[in-house]
């Protein structure tokens, strides 16, 4: 089900209330994230997970993404103060 939501939304990220095809995928997804945090995820589905590009800390990746926002603002407009 990941891969179909891979294929369809161009990311593997899905929501945790994210319901595919009847399946709680989000729900799945999340405690996959837990299991690797807690050394519980083997080494195989690991490597499958990565090959769909799954973000592992959404928080962190969230503010990398803000970063690059305010690092492009500030390089254009000289200042960071938004």
């Amino acid at each position: 089900l990941l891969v179909q939501f891979y294929k369809r939304e161009g990311h593997s990220n899905a929501p945790q209330a994210h319901v595919e095809d009847g399946e709680n995928l989000g729900v799945w997804l999340h405690k996959q994230r837990q299991d690797k945090k807690k050394g519980k995820l083997g080494a195989l589905e690991q490597q499958r997970l990565e090959e769909l590009n799954i973000s592992w800390d959404l928080l962190a990746d969230a503010w990398e993404r803000k970063y690059r926002l305010l690092l492009q603002f500030y390089e254009r407009e000289g200042h960071s103060n938004v």
